[in-house]
């Protein structure tokens, strides 16, 4: 297979998986709830995919995960889509030049870039609103959501992982 093959296949099978992840994410009940809280796979998805793919490819990756996630939860149409481009390029630029891709560089990066995407959901979507009782809301509502889609990012590099070395091309 040629390389432009196989990055079409490739593609095609991070959108299948983002699409499935999203049904899956979106239907009641299919994923248990933990403190009243359900995780958000489409952002470990769309992080553990820019580790392995080039700049453009994490990005548009990004926003489609974005969009995703503004369209299911009710959210301003753009914010995650925003936040999420800006991070999957910055990671796939580091990740391509400066980090090596295992799973600790993987977590780390879901340490730093899923706590900043939450507080800002938190502070754009609540704190901003002037809604009652915000450090309540962060503790029983944002940072289990956090906690729960951060146990996600694992297995979500591994599968992403297996579509990043399994489908390339074949060397000479």
């Amino acid at each position: 297979m040629s390389d432009t093959q196989c990055k079409a296949l490739r593609y095609f099978a991070y959108t299948v998986e983002i699409l499935v992840i999203f049904i899956i994410q979106e239907t009641p009940g299919l994923l248990p709830e933990i403190f009243a809280s359900r995780p958000t796979p489409l952002l470990p998805i769309a992080l553990s995919i820019a580790i392995f793919e080039g700049e453009s490819a994490s990005m548009a990756f990004g926003l489609f995960c974005g969009f995703l996630v503004d369209f299911g939860m009710g959210y301003a149409l753009g914010f995650h889509a925003l936040l999420l481009a800006v991070f999957c390029y910055s990671i796939s630029l580091m990740s391509g030049n400066l980090l090596k891709t295992n799973l600790l560089t993987a977590m780390l990066i879901a340490v730093i870039a899923l706590p900043v995407i939450y507080l800002l959901q938190w502070v754009f979507f609540y704190v901003l609103f002037n809604y009652d009782y915000p450090a309540y809301a962060l503790t029983q509502h944002y940072l289990p959501r956090l906690c729960y889609t951060f146990v996600l990012m694992p297995l979500t590099y591994y599968f992403n992982r297996a579509f990043a070395l399994l489908i390339k091309p074949k060397e000479d």
